[in-house]
């Protein structure tokens, strides 16, 4: 019998966890590297899409998010009074026994994932920063340790502190000039469903429930500049109906987490030798549709089911390739002239449409 192959994973976000949880399951010995010393606990929502809560159910965590956060049918759009005048409905991908789609907190996804994957057998390594993925897999440590892999998987996004240098070509991505500023409230009663609120005066802001108590809410400003408390507040405040009632719970106090808008791909190859970039590393999504969650997933699924075959890592990497590349660029490409249009609308601009072209093209497994 051939000894099991070693893989390690730079990062412990959804791609990295994710992926952790695939390759271990695949029978391979999996160590993560995540710089922080300690989990993230970031007040973030995340819309759990059709596709997402599929995979979710394919890695056996989908009863498990649904006890967690709060299901839903799809996506609501209302005008700043509350009026809806479009609805983006979700088809059941993960079968009729779970719901179309879901909210939840992020950290909450993070944590199923992580203890699912240490039950697999991984081990994650918190508070050690790799600063260099060599051509054969060897991850250098800040402390200048050598931990020699037969693959690497770096998950961090271009740009980041916490991206070690590799024979990667670099890459940087588009920056819109838009901020998400996120966090949790208590859930107004009527928020059943994620709510896309639209108005030609405000900024728009999206509401998604993520349990029986409290609801995700993101405010898009268009500018680069951060905004104050105060201006948040105006921005919710105007709005009326279900905003209007959130307005009083985001304080001076209140947990913000900003996320600029930024998108882009890895131009050529995703691997050279033996290091493999995937998730943000390799595809960085806008926050629209909620694809920016689903797609790392899909990587790890992906990769997961070709070490199942144990082919050469060339093979492997190739035929890793063959599967994703096209797919994320025609996720890229829909949910990128979202967010322009998000800054620039047009005579052309056409959310719903966009999301129509969307459903097709994630209805079928990776």
């Amino acid at each position: 019998m051939s000894p099991a192959l070693r893989i390690g994973i730079v990062g412990a976000g959804l791609a990295g966890l994710a992926t952790a949880l695939t390759a271990s399951s695949a029978g391979a010995v999996v160590d993560v590297f995540d710089a922080p010393a300690a989990a993230s606990s970031k007040a973030t929502h995340l819309h759990v899409t059709a596709n997402l809560l599929r995979e979710l159910n394919t890695l056996g965590l989908a009863d498990s998010c649904v006890r967690k956060g709060f299901p839903y049918k799809g996506m609501v759009v209302t005008d700043a009074h509350g009026r809806a005048y479009a609805e983006l409905p979700s088809p059941r991908l993960a079968g009729e026994r779970l719901p179309p789609a879901l909210g939840m907190v992020h950290g909450d996804l993070l944590g199923l994932l992580r203890q699912a994957a240490v039950d697999r057998g991984a081990t994650l390594h918190q508070g050690t920063t790799i600063v260099d993925a060599l051509p054969d897999a060897t991850l250098v440590t800040q402390a200048g340790e050598h931990h020699p892999m037969d693959l690497a998987v770096l998950t961090n996004g271009p740009g980041s502190a916490r991206t070690p240098r590799s024979s990667l070509v670099a890459w940087e991505p588009e920056v819109l000039p838009q901020l998400w500023c996120q966090t949790l409230v208590p859930r107004p009663v009527a928020l059943d469903r994620a709510t896309l609120v639209l108005s030609h005066d405000h900024p728009k802001v999206l509401l998604v429930p993520v349990d029986t108590r409290r609801a995700g809410v993101a405010v898009m400003w268009n500018e680069r500049e951060r905004p104050s408390t105060a201006d948040i507040r105006h921005v919710l405040a105007a709005h009326g109906g279900i905003v209007e009632s959130v307005a009083r719970h985001w304080g001076a106090m209140t947990p913000v987490t900003e996320r600029p808008v930024r998108f882009g791909m890895q131009p050529g190859p995703w691997h050279s030798q033996r290091v493999l970039r995937i998730g943000p590393g390799a595809l960085m999504l806008p926050p629209h549709f909620g694809q920016q969650a689903a797609q790392p997933v899909e990587d790890a699924l992906v990769l997961g089911d070709l070490l199942r075959t144990g082919m050469p890592h060339d093979e492997l990497l190739h035929a890793f390739e063959a599967r994703r590349l096209e797919r994320a660029r025609q996720v890229l490409d829909i949910t990128s002239q979202a967010a322009r249009w998000n800054v620039r609308p047009d005579a052309s601009t056409d959310l719903l449409a966009l999301a129509e072209r969307l459903v097709p093209l994630v209805a079928r497994p990776a």
